[in-house]
């Protein structure tokens, strides 16, 4: 069995827009050796944007989330880094790309309160996810090389 490489195993997911074309998820990506990170995703205009997070990076984030929406209260120019992740919020336009390399998903002043107001929720899950990984593991080792449906252990998480 081939796995598509965008395929992650067990997503957790928020939408952060009243359209729900705005996400924040917590998945296993396959194509990582099922890793646990955070994605970001955008449907705009019929265009996916994509961009996935690792912990440090999440942590940068969670740092930056209250100072950025201070500073879109005030006016003021305030942005933060982290390797090839970006936040920046300039000017008086009310929206802070959210920048991971050279791709970026603008997020407005609402959607960064409400992220505000839930991303220890998203860093928890993050968290729980890579405590989980072990087991993880062992059940996709054993599903990837069965022939035969396989249940997991009642133990397991």
């Amino acid at each position: 069995m081939i796995f598509d490489p965008k395929w992650v195993l067990l997503r957790l997911i928020f939408f952060i827009d009243e359209d729900r074309t705005k996400y924040v998820s917590v998945g296993f990506y396959s194509a990582r050796d099922y890793e646990p990170f955070v994605e970001f995703g955008s449907l705009l205009k019929n265009a996916y944007t994509i961009l996935i997070l690792d912990d440090r990076q999440v942590n940068k984030m969670a740092e930056c989330l209250p100072r950025i929406c201070e500073s879109m209260c005030g006016n003021e120019q305030y942005g933060c880094k982290e390797s090839d992740f970006r936040l920046n919020m300039t000017g008086s336009y009310r929206i802070a790309p959210l920048y991971l390399d050279k791709q970026y998903i603008g997020l407005r002043f609402g959607e960064l309160q409400y992220l505000s107001k839930i991303f220890h929720v998203v860093q928890n899950q993050l968290k729980v996810f890579t405590l989980f990984l072990p087991d993880v593991l062992d059940y996709v080792t054993v599903s990837l090389i069965s022939v035969n449906y396989v249940e997991k252990a009642p133990n397991a998480s």
